[in-house]
């Protein structure tokens, strides 16, 4: 259950801060920790050196006292939590951190590529979070294992535990990361048809940002992209379509104008928490040592009335990343994305938020 009179209260505390001109975030992302089983060469969590990422877990990862002091601070601020890594469900104390996040009020979606699900007790799990957010860029074995870096047996295992939760019935919904190795399923739109038969309860889908500190491009070329944008729009707009939490305008911006517009980034409306702690300001993007900042020594308060939160206001780097779009869109644009069908997810499991929000 959503404690709405807390949410309330911080929807109007967050309202007030911005009529005076205060920044504070309103969701908070926890990357819990620096290890991920999967080689994706679109994050930088997808590095080969796994051996290196164990010594990064064994130095930096935070305690869970550390996370739990984080929570409680960041609690104060943000309706709502996040919690990916790398990879979240690989540290032990995963449901222990689950359950402090419960227990202080903070409802969790999770983000998950899903190859440890079976190894959690699911029926608990639910108890705790609101939804689990599957990172499933390709219903089909080939390119997903190309997108992953996985392997054939990994990709099987992926989908078996997808359908473990539509048994244990945990609501999930897929999260899909476009690249130009899995455009096809969304030009014929059998991405949504597949995943409606793995038992996803709705899809997330952006083009992939990227990376600036690689020397390879994984966007589809300009032709293909507005193919993608042509289809899913048409989908869209299909009777009984699974419901898609990217407003049609992402789709159509990147039709007309072949990227994303935005007046101003609105990065700040989310507190980023690195799995050491620390949060960089304004994002990863200008991750030098002056725009890093520990929530284990300061407060959230104070890493918001940081100076560096001006350079996000002229930033328009991120040409295609839907979280940046989405979170520097006008409040018209929520709403409408609202009337359209995410309220109704929301509903499915949160009626009480679904009734504050609307």
């Amino acid at each position: 259950m959503v404690d709405t009179i807390r949410t309330i209260k911080l929807l109007g505390k967050w309202s007030t801060n911005r009529a005076i001109g205060r920044r504070r975030p309103i969701i908070a992302v926890f990357s819990m920790t620096h290890y991920c089983n999967f080689y994706c060469p679109m994050c930088p969590f997808g590095d080969s050196d796994k051996e290196g990422q164990m010594k990064l877990v064994r130095s930096r990862d935070l305690t869970t006292e550390q996370w739990k002091a984080i929570f409680d601070k960041v609690s104060k601020h943000c309706v709502w939590s996040i919690i990916e890594g790398g990879e979240p469900t690989s540290r032990p104390d995963f449901m222990e951190l689950v359950k402090y996040l419960h227990s202080i009020k903070m409802p969790v979606t999770l983000i998950t590529n899903c190859s440890l699900l079976h190894t959690i007790d699911l029926d608990e799990l639910k108890k705790y979070i609101q939804f689990i957010t599957c990172s499933v860029d390709s219903t089909y074995e080939e390119p997903y294992c190309k997108v992953r870096g996985v392997t054939p047996q990994v990709f099987k295992r992926v989908t078996d535990n997808v359908r473990l939760l539509t048994d244990h019935k945990v609501p999930h919904y897929f999260n899909s990361v476009i690249t130009k190795y899995n455009t096809q399923e969304f030009i014929d739109q059998t991405y949504f048809d597949r995943a409606r038969e793995l038992g996803a309860n709705a899809v997330s889908l952006t083009f992939v940002e990227d990376r600036s500190d690689v020397n390879y491009s994984l966007l589809p070329d300009s032709k293909t992209m507005k193919e993608v944008c042509e289809s899913v729009l048409d989908y869209m707009k299909k009777p009984g379509s699974l419901p898609l939490m990217i407003p049609p305008e992402y789709f159509q911006q990147i039709i007309e104008h072949g990227q994303t517009l935005f007046d101003e980034c609105g990065v700040w409306k989310s507190v980023f928490v690195n799995g050491n702690g620390t949060v960089m300001v304004p994002c990863w993007k200008f991750n030098s040592p002056e725009n890093v900042y520990s929530l284990l020594e300061k407060s959230v308060d104070e890493i918001w009335d940081a100076p560096q939160w001006d350079i996000a206001r002229t930033c328009h780097d991120c040409k295609v990343l839907g979280c940046i779009w989405y979170s520097s869109q006008p409040v018209i644009t929520f709403a409408k994305n609202y009337m359209r069908g995410l309220g109704r997810i929301i509903g499915q499991k949160s009626p009480e938020l679904a009734e504050a929000v609307s």
